[in-house]
Parts: structure tokens; C-alpha cells; sequence
């Protein structure tokens, strides 16, 4: 029995048709990644949209966020602001794979980090590495103001 003949024809085709697919699909990787990716930019307070944040099914205060997504050298970027009404805590201590820094605008409370719980108000900072637990509790009669800012490194997806 005889092997079949391709012609180089067809060789090239089937080349031809394969470059072009890896092409496109390079491309449209690339146009998606520069999609999510965040630009640099400025937000200002009155462009942040509050809604109600809850935690364990009921409303602990109002979350905004100023941006989120991918930068060059980060994932899992995200800054926001959190409103925290009195005696809440929006979740108990918790871990994540994402580094997190906490800046208190405005009242007071607690901020536990790996069991230390420390006394916070305006100007106080929290910072976490990756997998430590922390979590902050308004004990105050008025809102506690924060800004976060949490990122991942690159291979952290």
C-alpha cells in the first residue's frame, strides 16, 4: 500500500493557517491584558461611588472603590475607602494572599495584626505581608474612616 502525497501546497495552507491563528490569538491576549490593565490616573473623592458594604449578611458601612485590576507590576491592585459605622468590623480577622496598607482618616478603633491588637485613630497605618492576619473594629460613637490599598506581585495570580 502507497502513503498518501501531500502536496507542499497544502503544506503551506495548513503553515499559512496555523501562523495567522497563533497571530490572532496573541493578539487578543494582548488587547484583553491591556483592557484590564489599570492606567496611570487620578481619582478624586467625588468620582468614588459609595454603596452599602455588608459582611455576614448585614450592612457594616459604605465601601467605594478609587480603581482595581492589573498594573505593570502588580495583580490584584485594588485602593478603595471604607466607612465603618460604629461597633462594626468588616470581616472579623482575616488573611489573603495580597499585601494590604490601611491608612485611618477619621475616628477610632482597633486594628488587630497577627494577634496584636493596637489603638487606632486619624493617621494611624496598618500594613500586612501576604497571609497575616489582621482586621480593624470601630469602637467609637462615629465612623471610622479608612483608605486601603491592597496588590499582589505578578505571579501571585
Amino acid at each position: 500500500m502507497s502513503k498518501p502525497r501531500i502536496s507542499p501546497m497544502a503544506v503551506l495552507l495548513a503553515a499559512l493557517s496555523i501562523g495567522l491563528a497563533l497571530g490572532w490569538a496573541g493578539r487578543e491576549r494582548s488587547f484583553a491584558a491591556e483592557a484590564a490593565a489599570l492606567k496611570s490616573q487620578t481619582v478624586t473623592l467625588d468620582q468614588v461611588k459609595m454603596s452599602d458594604f455588608s459582611d455576614r449578611g448585614s450592612v457594616v458601612g459604605k465601601l467605594g472603590l478609587y480603581m482595581a485590576g492589573d498594573t505593570p507590576a502588580s495583580s490584584k491592585f485594588v485602593t478603595g475607602r471604607l466607612v465603618l459605622d460604629p461597633g462594626k468590623t468588616p470581616p472579623p480577622p482575616h488573611t489573603h494572599p495580597e499585601e494590604e496598607i490601611m491608612v485611618i482618616e477619621q475616628g477610632n478603633g482597633e486594628i488587630s495584626v497577627d494577634g496584636k491588637i493596637t489603638k487606632v485613630g486619624p493617621g494611624s497605618v496598618m500594613y500586612t505581608t501576604p497571609g497575616v492576619s489582621h482586621g480593624i473594629v470601630n469602637t467609637g460613637d462615629t465612623p471610622i474612616i479608612f483608605t486601603f490599598v491592597k496588590w499582589a506581585p505578578r505571579d501571585a495570580k
